[in-house]
């Protein structure tokens, strides 16, 4: 396919704005009209890290467009990792595109879906991960990522097998990702015949010398840590504690694959693990991932940040094959759930009229002094089904 001439991210946002209506002047027109498309990130606050490389990505999957296609394009929404930005974006845009996009945390598509919803406008979440979201939303919502259950799985099999049978368990419970996705990981654990030696929350922010100060004593110490973090600042999460005296191996979900886990004020990060969407690496990734390194590469000047920039690129890509076949919001939606084979850098997205959740291979990475390394990538033998969150 031919490529596009590469706009830069300041000049994607200057050209497209805030708001609604302000189409970039290279889009190409469907039968004299552009294709509308919202996408909402957040490029500021505790979720940027992730949201950046979506955005990345995601402009590079539309710059790929082949020389006849439409770029529906239409507004990109920085909604700033808050409820109420958020909620705003939604509300504006919801009933006034063909398909909306984006979101790298399960909050805020709670937060905007219903929106969406309710004036039947397809939403492809970007980097959204838990499986409940279709159930509790409804059938507008669709996920390009795997579910929470899937990465949970993931972790619980590897950990059993690599580490031991005991675990500690820490969570963040501000954020409904992290209350549910170890829950997913217990269940999976315990049916492998695990032990939890210690199931502990805490509330946000970046020191968990205490809870680590908790696990340093228990006797026996357990095989390893599962931590559920956000990424803001998970590195010095981290570092606080080994500084406490867990010297486990600590492995994780999606939210650690941000390069805020790599390094803290104490210096590099290592003895961690964590499940992701993609090994983004132009030596050893799969053939898909090694050309995606490259184009962002030479379109960005450094390689993808985390997997969330393939997310958000393959996202890209399926909005485009989704609106070269459909007309109108309920021609995307059937264009969408139609969806099978697609084959992007995270892997393979089907969906059907009984799955909005792709079902797709799970990366493990290691970190080991500020490094990431491939492990493992696998498939689960066996998924917890899906829980609502009251």
């Amino acid at each position: 396919m031919r490529r596009r001439p590469l706009w830069s991210v300041g000049s994607i946002l200057a050209l497209l704005g805030t708001t609604v209506g302000a189409s970039a002047s290279s889009a190409g027109h469907d039968r004299g009209r552009p294709a509308p498309v919202a996408v909402l990130l957040d490029l500021q606050g505790s979720q940027s890290s992730l949201g950046r490389p979506a955005m990345n990505g995601f402009v590079l999957g539309l710059q790929e467009a082949g020389a006849d296609d439409v770029l529906p394009f239409v507004a990109l929404l920085d909604t700033e990792s808050d409820p109420r930005a958020t909620e705003s974006a939604a509300r504006s845009v919801a009933a006034r595109v063909r398909l909306g996009a984006g979101f790298t945390d399960n909050d805020s598509v709670l937060v905007a879906g219903p929106f969406f919803q309710r004036v039947r406008t397809p939403f492809l979440a970007i980097g959204a991960t838990d499986p409940s979201l279709p159930d509790a939303i409804g059938d507008s919502v669709f996920l390009t990522a795997f579910g929470d259950n899937t990465q949970a799985a993931a972790a619980a099999e590897f950990a059993r097998r690599e580490f031991g049978s005991s675990v500690a368990i820490l969570w963040d419970s501000t954020s409904q990702y992290t209350r549910k996705l170890p829950r997913y990981f217990r269940t999976r654990h315990e049916e492998l015949g695990g032990d939890v030696v210690l199931d502990a929350s805490f509330d946000g922010g970046c020191d968990l010398s205490v809870l680590g100060a908790q696990v340093a004593v228990l006797s026996p110490p357990p095989h390893f840590v599962y931590l559920a973090g956000l990424p803001d600042c998970i590195g010095e999460v981290v570092a606080s504690l080994r500084s406490a005296g867990v010297a486990a191996p600590i492995i994780g979900g999606d939210g650690l694959d941000t390069p805020n886990l790599l390094s803290s004020g104490h210096g590099p990060t290592s003895g961690v693990w964590l499940t992701t969407h993609a090994w983004l690496s132009d030596e050893t990734g799969t053939p898909e991932a090694k050309a995606f390194v490259a184009a962002y590469r030479q379109a960005y000047g450094a390689p993808p940040a985390d997997a969330f920039a393939a997310l958000g690129y393959d996202a890209a890509h399926l909005a485009l094959q989704t609106l070269r076949h459909a007309r109108g919001k309920r021609g995307v939606w059937r264009a969408l759930e139609r969806t099978r084979g697609f084959a992007g850098v995270t892997g393979t997205i089907s969906f059907s009229p009984g799955s909005h959740v792709p079902s797709k291979t799970v990366w493990i990475l290691r970190v080991q002094d500020g490094e990431k390394s491939l492990a493992e990538a696998l498939v689960p033998e066996s998924v917890p089904p899906p829980i609502r969150e009251d």
